[in-house]
This record gives C-alpha cells, structure tokens and sequence, in this order.
C-alpha cells in the first residue's frame, strides 16, 4: 500500500506541477481518468464473464459424460440380462451348447492334423525360396516378402499350438517342439538374415537393391503390427484379471505371440553395424597413430549421409526418423574420435588440422546435408577448441623460440668473432641467412594457421610471430650497441670487418621489413574483420622495427666512419688549418668509406650520403666554435670556399647539384657573414636569421668575436645591433627545425 501511495504521488506531481494546474487542469484529469477506468471495468467484466462461461461449459460436459456413462452401463446390464434370458428359452440348451463346442474342437483338431502333414512340404518349399537369397545378400530378393508370409503363418500356427498344449504332459510338450524346431530353425535363420540386410543397408543402397531395403521395412511393419496386437492383448488379460477364467470371455486368455521389437532390434543393428564401420575405417590410422590421415579419411562420412538421404530416407517410413538416426550415429561416432585424438599427444601441425577439420565438419553438415550445428549433439571436442587453440600457441611459440633461438646463436656468433666476412648476393650486397630462414619459418607457420580456417587462431600465431620479430629485434639492437661500443672505445682489440658486418645487417633488416609487409598485405585478406585493425598494428611495429634497426647499423656506420676523422675538424680554423689542406684529407676517407658502402642496399647507402653530408655539415660548423679556431680575414674566406668547392664536388657524385645547393647554403651565408662589413653585417644577419631562424645568437657573437679585424668595441657595437634585429624577427612557431637545432654547442 505504501508503494503505491508513493506512485500514486509521484503520478500527480508530474501531472499538476504548477499551481494555475488545480484550476485548470483538475477536472480534465479527472474525466480522463472516469474514461480510462470505465475502459478497465469493461474489460474486466468481459475477462469475468468469458470465465464464468467456460466454468459453466466444462460443468455441462461433464454433467453430460456421466448421464452417457450411465446409460453405457444400464446398455451393458441389459445385454447381459437378455443373453441370460435368451438360454432358457431355449430347451436343452447346455446340450447343444456342449454339442457345438465339441464340434468346433473337432474342426479345429482336423484343421491341426492337416497343418501338421503339411508343414514338412511348407518347410521344403520355404527354405527353396529363402536359400538362395541368404547365400548373396545382393541377391533380388524377390521372393522375400513371400517367404515372410508363409513362416509368419508357420510361426502364428506353432505359437498357437504350443500355447493350448501349455498344460499338456511333458511327453506332448517335448513332441511338439520336435515337430516346429525345423520352424524355429528357419524363423532364426530368417531373422538374422534380416538383420544381416539391416547391417547392409548402405552396401545395398549402393549397388541399387533398394527394393530389398523397401521389402525389409515392410517386413518390420508387418512384425511390429503383431507386436502391437500382441501386447494390447496382454494388456487387456492384465487390465481383466477378474473374468481371466470366463469362458465367455476369450480375449482373456492373452495372445501366445512372442514379443519381437523388430523395429529395436533393426536400429540395433544399425547403430552395431555402424560402430564396425568407423572400427574398420579408421582402425589402420589408429595403429599407426596418423591422426592426419585419420581426419582426412573422414569423407566417407558426408558421402554415406548423402547415400543415406537420397536412397534409404525414400523407402522407410518417416516415422522411422531414419536420416537424423544415421546424422547423429555418425555425429557420435566422429565425437569419440576426436576424443580419442585429444588424449594423444599431438603436434602442432595434428592441433591445426582436428581444428580446421571441425569447422569444416560443421560446415559440410550444414551445406550439403542441411544439417545445423544446433542439432549435433554432443559438440565436437566437447567445446575444448580454445584448450587446443592454448596447446597449439605453446607449441608454436617453444618452436618459434628454439628455432630463432638458434638461428640467433649462429648469426650473433659470426657477427662478434668475424672470422670470416659475411655472404654477398647476387646484387653484389653482403646479408645474413638467418632472415630468410626465420621468415620461412613464420611463413609456414601464418601459413598453417590459416588453412585451419580459425580466424582468431590465425590472429594470435602472428600475434606470437611479432614477438619473435621483436625479441630479435631488442637483440640485434643490443648486440649492435655492445659491438658498436667496442669498435669505437677499442678497435686495436676487436676483430676486423665491423663495417662489413654492420652493413649485411642493416642489409637484412631491410630484407626482414620487406618480408614484413608481405605478410602483413598477405594476412590482411585471410584474417577476420574484427582482428584486422589489431594484425595491421602489430605487423606494422614489427615493419617499422625492422626499420629502426636498419637506421640504427647506419648510425653505427656513420659513427665508424667519423670517429676516424673527427680528430681532423678539431684542427679546423685552427693554425695547422692555415698551414696545410685538411678538408682533402677528410674527402678521401669519406671516398674509401663510400666504396666500401657499395655494399649496401640502394635506399639504406642514400640515406648514408645523407647522414655523411648533415654530419659532414654539422662538424664543420661546430669547428667555427672550437676554442682555438681563428678567422683570418681574407685568407680564411678563400680556405673555406676550397673546402666547400673540395666537398661539394665529392657529394655531387651521389647527390643532384640542386640538393647540394640547397644544403651547402647554410655554410654560404654563413662565410657570407664572415666576410661582411660592420655596416652590412645586420642585413646578412638577418638573411640568415630568415633562412635559419634557430641559428642561435650565441653561434653569431661566437664567430664573430674570432674575426681578427674586429676589436672588443666593435664587437660589442655589432651584437648590439644584431640582438636588436633579432628582437624584430619572430619565426612561426611551426617552423621547421634546421641543422642549427641538431648541433650541441
């Protein structure tokens, strides 16, 4: 009550939320809701009356059914009175009651002595007919529903007779059985041969005896027809114990038929026949333990459904439900299969393939037999596939691990000792091996998780190929840094070929990068949708690793290359620098170090030039700085555009006259502003604050104050100015960094 009090309130708030709403809106609620609760008392009403109804309809049923019942009775007690009336109105009716049944008993004992002399030749004639079609199962069989009628009739005859000798001597017993075993031989013999089609029913399909498989339904029908008379009559002999002993009442006395539940026993047979036929099929893959071929042998399965769909489905009745009988046989017998492999101990390559074959078991199922997963009950692998997914991944990673692991081992030992220079290919540039091999290895691998058709198992063995790729990655990377280290810190102690070395590497990380993409453009259109974001992702870092790594050995290279000559730039500007050319110097191990670069790959030795001419560049100006660099006027301006005009010429063979141009121009207007005069200086400042606006203030006042013609006063005059002009100059803030920014002063 309190809850709907509070609803209650709740509803009239929202209704009257401003008080004008008491005036205004009171009396429409309220003949809404008069309306509205009219509307609900007429429906219940009505929901009240059609129950009354119904009540009142079931009450005169029932009322009905007891006056009928009734009468039946009185029908019944009627009957019996005139039956009894009906005796004594005749005279000596015992007599000729007695007279009758005597006659009756002597029909019927001429009737079995007749069936007696004759059942030797029915015998004879019967087995003629049957032994022909149980020495070939392929037989015609065209006599087989007629052998069927006739020892059913035998065996009706010998199940009656021994049923009213039941309470014979021992002796009569003993005879009539003597008589009726050739019967119960051949009604055996008969029936397994039944059962011997029935385990034949495929075969028979196959070699085009589907009349026999249609005569053998008819046979079970027949059979089951018997049964059902046969058990109503025990039924009623159970439900009547009290008149069992009446003679008037001869249903009592039961039916002597033998219960034979043909249609049981027939699918008994098949689900026998079926078990032998799996044990058969798969027995040799078994004891060799080829689970593969055991899996790849599993195409008689869909074959024989489809046998059974088109040529046994048509000739049993539907009732039999014999189609979903032989799927889910089937179905049962392909589960303990897989339930026997699972226990095994399988390869990586078994898992793969029991997964794909799953898919495409239900696939198949559903395409050619229209049969869905819902309905094959139990599921395959009792729904373990991620557990072998897991098994699998492990697999695949112990194997990835022990073969890049060694892989490794040989690359990092010929990369450290250098006993011998690395391998050249055919485009005349050193590599390694182990690039190829390990791409082969995750090719096979992306390659074997896509045929299983597992979309997220493919996901996540190149999930697991990324982790390689990065592991040897962080370890070239590491190796790299350590060689790199004590090359630079010790090169008396190292072995030689560092600089060939560093180039087969950066040589093969272009190659790995290459390999890469392939994977991921190739993996881009076999992974599933919902993995495609995360696969371009990983494979992309994996792509852009390989990169780094290829930057890296040319950063080393760089470093090779300028350890050996960055004790000349210290003496550039300096007194030894007025002396005796040294940029020359300098040129000709930039030229030795570039034919040994020719070993490179073409995209990494351009790059390389770049490097050399920014780090060239960089040391050149950096020099300006030094200490004990001087600028003596005239005579410096003329060095250093020999040195320009020297070194441009060298970088001109591998870089267009444009380009250099354009990266020689920070050295053209810095000479430019060695050379001006104290009125000028302030405009090529400022040309070169606009060209390079973080060319830093301190650079300037620097090698400006080493100009000999240019005393501390005057010095101080120019900076004054030139800060000045700096302060009208501000550079976007989306400016590009230039090689100023890259310099450590």
């Amino acid at each position: 009550m309190d809850d709907a009090r509070e609803v209650a309130i709740a509803k009239i708030s929202d209704l009257l939320k401003h008080p004008d709403d008491l005036s205004t809106k009171v009396g429409l609620l309220a003949k809404r809701l008069a309306k509205e609760k009219a509307s609900i008392d007429a429906q219940l009403n009505t929901g009240v009356q059609t129950q009354l109804d119904n009540v009142q309809e079931g009450l005169d049923i029932l009322k009905l059914s007891s006056q009928n019942t009734e009468k039946f009775r009185e029908s019944m007690r009627n009957i019996d009175k005139l039956c009894r009336d009906a005796q004594s109105m005749i005279g000596d009716f015992p007599r000729i009651n007695k007279i009758s049944q005597v006659h009756q008993n002597f029909v019927a004992t001429q009737e079995k002595i007749t069936a007696f002399q004759e059942l030797s030749q029915r015998l004879k004639d019967i087995d003629e007919m049957f032994r022909p079609m149980q020495r070939d199962i392929f037989d015609p069989h065209e006599e087989l529903l007629h052998v069927h009628y006739h020892l059913f009739k035998l065996e009706e005859f010998r199940d009656r007779t021994m049923h009213q000798a039941r309470d014979s001597p021992h002796d009569v017993i003993i005879t009539l059985k003597t008589y009726f075993r050739r019967v119960d031989v051949l009604s055996d013999d008969f029936t397994q041969h039944l059962w011997q089609l029935a385990r034949n029913l495929l075969p028979l399909a196959e070699n085009g005896c589907g009349s026999t498989i249609v005569k053998l339904a008819k046979i079970i029908e027949c059979e089951e027809r018997a049964d059902e008379k046969a058990l109503a009559a025990k039924q009623a002999q159970t439900n009547h114990q009290d008149i069992q002993g009446h003679k008037k009442w001869r249903l009592a006395g039961g039916n002597p038929r033998t219960i034979k539940s043909y249609r049981v026993e027939f699918f008994e047979q098949l689900h026998q026949s079926l078990l032998e036929h799996f044990d058969q099929e798969f027995a040799p893959y078994k004891e060799a333990e080829d689970w593969v071929g055991a899996l790849d042998a599993t195409d008689f399965i869909f074959n024989d459904l489809e046998l059974v769909f088109d040529q046994i489905v048509p000739r049993i009745p539907k009732k039999y439900k014999v189609f979903p009988y032989f799927v889910l046989e089937y179905h049962r017998h392909t589960y303990d299969l897989l339930n026997q492999m699972v226990k095994q101990d399988l390869d990586a390559g078994t898992i793969l393939r029991l997964l794909r074959f799953v898919r495409d078991y239900y696939t198949t199922m559903s395409t050619r037999l229209g049969v869905t997963e819902e309905l094959l009950e139990p599921q395959l692998l009792d729904g373990q596939e991620q557990t072998l997914v897991d098994e699998y991944l492990k697999l695949v990673r112990t194997k990835l691990a022990e073969w890049t692991s060694n892989l490794m081992l040989t690359e990092s030992r010929d990369f450290v000792n250098r006993k011998t220079p690395p391998e050249m290919n055919m485009d005349n540039q050193y590599g390694m091996a182990g690039s190829v091999d390990m791409f082969q290895i995750i090719n096979q691998q992306i390659d074997v998780a896509a045929d299983a058709n597992q979309g997220k198992l493919l996901y996540l063995v190149v999930n697991e190929c990324q982790k390689v790729m990065k592991d040897s990655q962080s370890f070239w990377k590491r190796l790299l840094s350590s060689e790199m280290r004590k090359q630079l810190e010790t090169p008396d102690e190292v072995p030689g070929d560092f600089v060939e070395y560093v180039m087969a590497l950066a040589n093969d990380q272009i190659k790995c990068s290459d390999f890469a993409e392939g994977i991921l453009k190739r993996t881009m259109s076999l992974v599933e949708a919902k993995y495609k974001a995360q696969v371009e992702e990983k494979l992309s870092k994996a792509l852009d690793g390989y990169i780094q790594i290829a930057a890296s050995a040319r950063e080393a290279l760089l470093e090779v290359t300028f350890n050996d000559i960055k004790p000349v730039f210290d003496e550039l500007f300096t007194p030894t620098w007025y002396e005796q050319p040294l940029i020359p110097s300098v040129i000709e191990t930039l030229k030795d170090y570039c034919q040994d670069f020719a070993h490179l790959n073409d995209f990494l030795f351009d790059k390389l030039v770049n490097d050399m001419l920014d780090r060239f560049l960089m040391l050149y100006l950096e020099a300006m700085t030094h200490r004990n660099a001087r600028f003596h006027m005239e005579t410096c301006l003329s060095k250093i555009q020999n040195d320009v005009r020297i070194s441009f010429n060298f970088f001109a063979r591998y870089k267009s006259v444009e380009e250099l141009e354009e990266r020689f121009d920070v050295i053209e207007k810095v000479h430019t502003l060695l050379e001006s005069n104290r009125r000028m200086i302030f405009v090529d400042y400022y040309t070169l604050r606009q060209a390079y606006p973080d060319v830093p203030l301190a650079f300037v006042e620097d090698i400006l104050s080493k100009r000999d013609d240019l005393d501390k006063a005057a010095l101080k005059d120019i900076m004054k100015g030139i800060k000045a002009k700096a302060r009208e100059y501000e550079p976007s803030s989306n400016t590009a960094p230039t090689i100023f920014s890259r310099i450590k002063w």
